[in-house]
């Protein structure tokens, strides 16, 4: 009795189960809108191609054809977002009491117009103007100190002495201690305190003040 009532019980979970997820399916899918249309330009009705559509707050999207065709799926409740350089972003919204799963629309974009300064053309000027205007030119004096301060040859060591070495830098350095190792091969490496001609440069650059602190 008892193995009737568990196969019982089995048998009515697993109906209820395919219920309720033919129910999800069927809500799922009438709630998906194939939309296809053309992206246009609103004073020309010329189509503008590669225009970028993606739904709002996802990364979700596509973007038009050659002749500003496209074709996605998308919910009823999604705000889609048609964009192009040049043109203002354009917000669609699915009207209500749409019948079907398909829609077809034309999204027309606005151009973006930007407002430009007040712009006076004079002649060319002669080279005595030039001249006055050159000579009297004022630079700001906080960014002129800072460009000075930071060219100084003491800022410019320390960063070069700070700053880690490259990848090329590494390799020449490498590719230069195998070159000294296989210089002296098989001979001992002579001692720089009794090279002469080191001692002779050393001695040339104290005397042409080379060693002095700047």
């Amino acid at each position: 009795m008892k193995s009737i009532l568990k196969l019982i019980c089995l048998l009515w979970l697993f109906v209820a189960g395919e219920n309720i997820y033919a129910q999800t399916q069927s809500r799922n899918d009438t709630d998906l809108v194939q939309l296809t249309g053309f992206v246009v330009n609103y004073d020309s009705t010329k189509t503008l191609p590669f225009a970028s559509i993606r739904i709002k707050g996802t990364n979700r999207g596509t973007y038009t054809d050659m002749q500003g065709y496209f074709s996605f799926v998308a919910k009823k409740s999604d705000v889609i977002i048609f964009t192009s350089v040049g043109y203002e972003p354009n917000y669609f919204t699915f009207p209500n009491g749409i019948k079907g799963n398909k829609l077809k629309t034309v999204v027309a974009m606005v151009e973006d117009t930007f407002l430009l300064p007040e712009m006076v053309i004079i002649g060319q000027p002669t080279p005595e103007q030039m001249d006055y205007m050159f000579s009297r030119t004022q630079l700001p004096d906080n960014g002129y100190s800072l460009a000075m301060r930071n060219l100084r040859q003491k800022p410019l060591s320390e960063m070069a002495f700070n700053m880690e070495a490259d990848g090329a830098e590494n390799a020449r350095w490498r590719f230069n201690d195998y070159a000294n190792k296989a210089y002296y091969n098989g001979q001992p490496q002579p001692i720089p305190v009794l090279d002469i001609m080191a001692w002779s440069k050393f001695l040339k650059s104290v005397e042409n003040g080379d060693l002095k602190r700047k």
